[in-house]
C-alpha cells in the first residue's frame, strides 16, 4: 500500500511538473521582428526555434513569453531578475555572467538543452568536422559538408579560379517606408550600407515628433546594475523601463589563505542583498 501511494504521489509531481512546463507557441502563428544587423554579438535564434535575433548583451533583457525579448550571447545566462538563478518562462530575465552556471568552451559542445538542435560544419585542421547540438548561437563555418572547402585533396590550384575576387556589393534602400536589402554586382550604389543604417533613419522619421515621458534616473544599490529599457521594433518610447539587478560580478566570496569560509547569510538575488555574507575563520 506504501508503495502505491508513493508511485502515485511520483506521478502526480511529475504530471504537475508537466502542466507547468512552458510550450512555445508554433512559429507559423508568430509573426517575427526584422532583425537588425550588424548585431553587437553574434546572431541568435530564440528556444522556440521561431525567430533569428541579434543576441542580448550583458544587462540587457531577455526570456518573455515565447523568448520574444531574445536569448543572450555566448558568456552570458538569462538570469531571473531578482533571484539567483535561470528566468523561469514566461517570466522576462536579464543576460548576466552567472557565477556558477557552466558556459561552452569547445566549438562541438552543446551550448543549452533548452535551443533547437542544429547541424552544421566547422573547418578544422583543413578538414570539416560535421555536427549536430542544440544552440541558440549557430556558429558554424559551414552548413553542410562541402568537398571543395572541408577535404584536402580538393585544396589544389587547379581550382583556384573557383576562389577569384568577384565583386558584390551589399546595402539597403528605403522604399515606402521599409529596408528593402540586398546584394547586386559592382555597378550598383545603395542608399545605406546596412539593414541598421536604414533602420536608425526610418525610426528617427517615425519618431520625430514624439515625445517619450521623462524617467527618473534608477539608482542601483552598489550590488547591482541597471538593466537597459526596451523599446519594441517600431516603436518610439520604451514599454520596459529599466530595474535594477544584482550583478554578481561585484561580490567577492574568497577568505585569505589559511582561513576557511563558514556562511552567515545567502544570497537571495535582491538588489542590496546580492553576495553572500560569511566569516573568514582560522
Amino acid at each position: 500500500m506504501m508503495l502505491l501511494f508513493f508511485l502515485l504521489f511520483l506521478f502526480s509531481s511529475f504530471f504537475q511538473s508537466a502542466q507547468s512546463a512552458y510550450n512555445c507557441t508554433a512559429c507559423e502563428e508568430r509573426k517575427c521582428p526584422p532583425m537588425i544587423t550588424p548585431c553587437p554579438g553574434r546572431e541568435a535564434i530564440d528556444p522556440c526555434g521561431c525567430c533569428r535575433h541579434c543576441a542580448k548583451q550583458e544587462g540587457e533583457i531577455c526570456g518573455g513569453p515565447d523568448w520574444e525579448f531574445g536569448y543572450c550571447d555566448r558568456y552570458y545566462k538569462c538570469a531571473a531578475i531578482n533571484g539567483t538563478g535561470l528566468v523561469e518562462i514566461p517570466n522576462i530575465g536579464a543576460c548576466k555572467d552567472m557565477p556558477g552556471y557552466s558556459l561552452p568552451s569547445y566549438y562541438a559542445e552543446d551550448d543549452d538543452e533548452i535551443c533547437p538542435k542544429q547541424s552544421g560544419c566547422y573547418k578544422v585542421m583543413g578538414t570539416c568536422d560535421c555536427v549536430t547540438k542544440r544552440t541558440c548561437l549557430p556558429d558554424f563555418t559551414l552548413d553542410n559538408y562541402d568537398r571543395l572547402y572541408c577535404d584536402p585533396m580538393y585544396d589544389s590550384p587547379d581550382f583556384e579560379h573557383l576562389f577569384e575576387y568577384r565583386c558584390t556589393n551589399h546595402g539597403c534602400d528605403l522604399v515606402d517606408n521599409e529596408c528593402k536589402c540586398e546584394s547586386s554586382g559592382c555597378d550598383r550604389t545603395f542608399q545605406y550600407k546596412d539593414r541598421k543604417s536604414c533602420y536608425k533613419v526610418i525610426r528617427e522619421r517615425l519618431c520625430a515628433n514624439v515625445t517619450c515621458p521623462e524617467v527618473e534616473p534608477l539608482k542601483c544599490p552598489r550590488d547591482s546594475m541597471a538593466t537597459g529599457p526596451h523599446t519594441p521594433y517600431g516603436q518610439c518610447c520604451p514599454t520596459i523601463p529599466s530595474e535594477c539587478t544584482c550583478n554578481f560580478k561585484l561580490c567577492n566570496n574568497d577568505c585569505p589563505d589559511g582561513k576557511r569560509k563558514v556562511m552567515a547569510r545567502e544570497s537571495d538575488g535582491i538588489p542590496g542583498r546580492c553576495c553572500d555574507k560569511f566569516l573568514c575563520v582560522l
